[in-house]
């Protein structure tokens, strides 16, 4: 039987008695000077293992981690890509912290200029690719079974990221996939993470403001609403209100200590808004 050249010279990533920083240490040296075919298909199918019983799964994922950021660095070819990391994503069986990774991977890959971009600068991927990987994870962020996850909220940046500074990805069919359950999230008895319904509130200022505003006017005013949707909400009609909203901002701002500074921002980036348009 052939032993892998690869798996010979990469072996020691999977010995747990080795430290994790070592490891890791090792790995980078090695494929700064040598990372072909061979070891980038290695290390695809090292990331589809579950980690060994006898290693800690914190020390795991960090190497994950750091294996994914290799990948990233070295791999070319974007079908391989963009299919080894939506099995990630789409793997049940993998430990969600290895699908949240994959997710923001997979983000900084669309859009090497995001905000949420943690690799080196690279040219967007074509695309088609990019549109089936956008619909993947939107897919994933609308899940029931991602509502306790990360999942959702780091998809939203994305595409607030991409309302931000339109590149050469179209994420406009992602959006409109996104908009049904966006709008449940605004909604009261959101089953959904109260970290992913305040991504939620973000996101609608930027992706759909004339859409939104309503349930984003509704929710930053009501008096017993949770303060952390309130502020969310408050910040975003100063992206996208009306001139109606200026005297209801400046109530919070007397009657609200804990509000009143969001709604003082809010009134002037309105009231510059409306000044700029006149």
């Amino acid at each position: 039987m052939m032993v892998d050249p690869a798996a010979s010279v990469l072996g020691f990533i999977t010995d747990p008695g080795l430290p994790w920083q070592l490891r890791i240490d090792q790995l980078r040296s090695i494929l700064s000077s040598e990372c072909g075919e061979p070891e980038i298909r290695y290390l695809y199918q090292l990331l589809e293992k579950a980690p060994l019983a006898s290693e800690l799964p914190e020390h795991w994922y960090v190497i994950a981690n750091d294996i994914m950021t290799q990948l990233m660095e070295h791999d070319t070819d974007p079908h391989r890509f963009s299919t080894n990391f939506l099995g990630l994503l789409q793997d049940t069986r993998q430990p969600l912290v290895i699908r949240d990774y994959a997710v923001q991977y997979l983000v900084s890959w669309l859009n090497p200029r995001s905000r949420q971009a943690t690799a080196v600068d690279r040219p967007a991927p074509p695309p088609e690719i990019a549109g089936q990987v956008l619909q993947a994870l939107v897919a994933a962020a609308i899940d029931p079974a991602s509502e306790q996850s990360t999942i959702p909220g780091t998809t939203l940046m994305m595409l607030v990221d991409f309302a931000r500074s339109p590149g050469e990805v179209d994420c406009s069919s992602a959006i409109m996939t996104l908009k049904p359950w966006l709008s449940h999230a605004l909604q009261d008895g959101s089953t959904l993470s109260m970290s992913v319904r305040v991504s939620a509130v973000q996101a609608a200022a930027f992706l759909a403001p004339d859409e939104f505003r309503p349930v984003l006017r509704k929710i930053a005013f009501s008096d017993n609403g949770q303060s952390s949707l309130r502020l969310p909400s408050i910040a975003a009609l100063g992206r996208c209100g009306e001139a109606g909203d200026l005297p209801r901002l400046k109530e919070i701002v007397n009657d609200n200590p804990e509000l009143a500074y969001a709604a003082r921002e809010a009134s002037a980036k309105l009231t510059a808004s409306l000044q700029a348009k006149n």
